[in-house]
């Protein structure tokens, strides 16, 4: 549970949703799919449970797997 989100925590969360909405879209996912996504790194920095870089890192590295799963080349 978010007990208090700070401002900063807020910006952070933003940026690293913007940062990987932007990478999901470029390689190629639906819309619905990178909201997904950028809910996923959002939340995991919102819920203190990664800072943000390693939200971008964790989440892009799952996107690369999902690619590479379904035959593409990530």
């Amino acid at each position: 549970m978010i007990a208090a989100i700070t401002y900063p925590l807020a910006e952070r969360a933003a940026g690293a949703a913007k940062a990987v909405a932007t990478a999901a879209a470029s390689m190629g996912f639906s819309p619905n799919q990178v909201a997904a996504a950028a809910d996923v790194a959002a939340f995991a920095v919102l819920d203190r449970r990664a800072s943000a870089g390693r939200a971008i890192a964790d989440v892009r590295k799952n996107l690369r797997r999902m690619l590479r799963a379904q035959g593409g080349a990530a």
